[in-house]
């Protein structure tokens, strides 16, 4: 009766060695689609959350300092408008005065909160999102490192 319990965890053992190279290759593909995606893959839920919002905040952050977008070539702009696009005919429109300045909040007491996108902002976020999703798709490689101890 003995031997019968050695081949079942034989057979077990062999079946996971040939399972882990498989599912690594999935969780890496899926990495690489969306980082998070292959770490969801692998049973690894709050990694999976994390890595897909810090990808998705990149995105964000690089979106928004690179405002305003009317096509491709706006995405690669790194200096801001020149001073024949904008129009300074009304000194209370501070707005117009900076460009690429959006206007978010008034206090109570009349100023205004802005917000004026950077390329340094910009540059982060790329550095940001780049490895993101290089750690994502090197950890969905790597697979689980869960080793099953039987007894």
């Amino acid at each position: 009766m003995v031997e019968p319990a050695n081949l079942r965890a034989a057979s077990s053992n062999s079946g996971g060695a040939e399972d882990k190279p498989a599912r690594s290759f999935v969780a890496m593909v899926l990495s690489a689609i969306l980082p998070g995606l292959g770490q969801l893959y692998l049973g690894q839920s709050p990694k999976a959350i994390v890595l897909f919002a810090i990808f998705v905040s990149a995105i964000g952050i690089f979106y928004l300092n690179s405002l305003p977008v009317t096509g491709w070539d706006d995405l690669m702009r790194f200096k801001p408008a020149t001073q024949n696009n904008i129009s300074t005919d009304t000194a209370e429109d501070s707005e117009a005065q900076e460009p690429y300045s959006f206007h978010i909040w008034t206090f109570d007491d009349g100023e205004k909160l802005m917000y004026r996108p950077s390329w340094k902002l910009k540059i982060s976020a790329s550095v940001q999102g780049i490895l993101c999703w290089l750690y994502a798709v090197g950890d969905g490689w790597r697979g689980r490192r869960r080793t099953r101890r039987h007894p």
